[in-house]
C-alpha cells in the first residue's frame, strides 16, 4: 500500500462538538501510528464521509493539526495533506475553542481586535508593562519559515500584549479568539516576505511600551492591525 492508497478507514466521530471529535480521531490515529509519517490522508469528501462531518467541520479541523504541525500539505502532482513528522517543539496542543470558528470570518476577529489591543497597548504603556513580549519576538525570529513556528510566536505576542493590560475582560475575550485568531494568522505566514517584515513593527510596539508612551503605542497597534486587514482584503480581491 502507498502513500498515494490510505488504508485506513475512519470511524463516524457522533454528534456533539464535532470540530473537538474531528481533531481527536485524527491525531490519535497519528499519535498511535496507525497513520504513519508520509501516509496521505484521504480526499476531502471521502474523509468527511468517512467521519459523518460537513466538509468546512473537517477542513477547519485539518487546518488546526496543519498549523499544529501534525499534518503538511504537498502541493503538485500527488499532492495533498500528508503525516507530517516535525520537531518535537512543533507540536502544540489543540484545545477546544470556547468560541467556534465555524461562522466566524476573520474581518469579524479584526473587528474584536480593533476594539481591544490598541487600548491594551494604552494601559500596558501607561504600566511601563511590555510583559512577555521581548520573549515572543525572540520566539519570532528563531521561527524561521516554519508556519506553526511562526503562528505560536504572533500568538504569544498579542496574548501578551491584552495580558500586559492588567485588564481582566480583555483578557477574558481575547482568550476566547485563540483558534480564530492562529487560523487566520495561519493564512498570512505562508507569505514569507510577511513572515520576514512583521518583526520590525511589533519590535517598534514593544519599545513604545517600554518607553511608556500610551498615545503613540495605542496608534503603533491600531496602524499595524489595519495593515494586516488591508493587505489580507487585497489578498482575497
Amino acid at each position: 500500500m502507498t502513500a498515494q492508497e490510505p488504508d485506513y478507514t475512519f470511524e463516524p466521530v457522533g454528534a456533539g462538538r464535532g470540530f473537538e471529535r474531528v481533531v481527536s480521531s485524527l491525531r490519535g490515529a497519528i499519535v498511535r501510528g496507525d497513520l504513519p509519517v508520509g501516509r496521505r490522508l484521504p480526499a476531502e469528501p471521502d474523509l468527511a464521509a468517512q467521519l459523518g462531518v460537513s466538509r468546512p467541520m473537517l477542513r477547519e479541523a485539518l487546518k488546526a493539526l496543519e498549523l499544529s504541525g501534525y499534518l503538511e500539505v504537498r502541493r503538485g502532482y500527488g499532492g495533498g495533506r500528508f503525516v507530517a513528522e516535525p520537531e518535537a517543539e512543533e507540536f502544540h496542543a489543540i484545545t477546544a475553542a470556547p468560541l467556534s470558528t465555524m461562522d466566524v470570518e476573520p474581518r469579524h476577529v479584526m473587528d474584536v481586535r480593533l476594539a481591544i489591543e490598541p487600548m491594551a497597548a494604552r494601559l500596558a504603556a501607561q504600566a511601563y508593562d511590555a510583559g512577555d513580549l521581548g520573549r515572543a519576538l525572540r520566539k519570532l525570529g528563531a521561527a524561521g519559515s516554519r508556519p506553526g513556528r511562526v503562528v505560536d510566536a504572533l500568538v504569544h505576542f498579542h496574548v501578551s500584549l491584552v495580558e500586559a493590560s492588567a485588564n481582566p475582560v480583555f483578557v477574558a475575550v481575547f482568550e476566547s479568539l485563540r483558534s480564530p485568531l492562529t487560523l487566520t494568522l495561519g493564512e498570512r505566514v505562508r507569505d514569507r516576505a510577511w513572515c520576514q517584515s512583521v518583526r520590525d513593527p511589533l519590535a517598534h510596539i514593544m519599545r513604545l511600551l517600554d518607553d511608556g508612551e500610551p498615545g503613540a503605542a495605542e496608534r503603533a497597534v491600531r496602524r499595524y492591525l489595519l495593515d494586516f486587514e488591508d493587505d489580507r482584503k487585497q489578498q482575497e480581491d
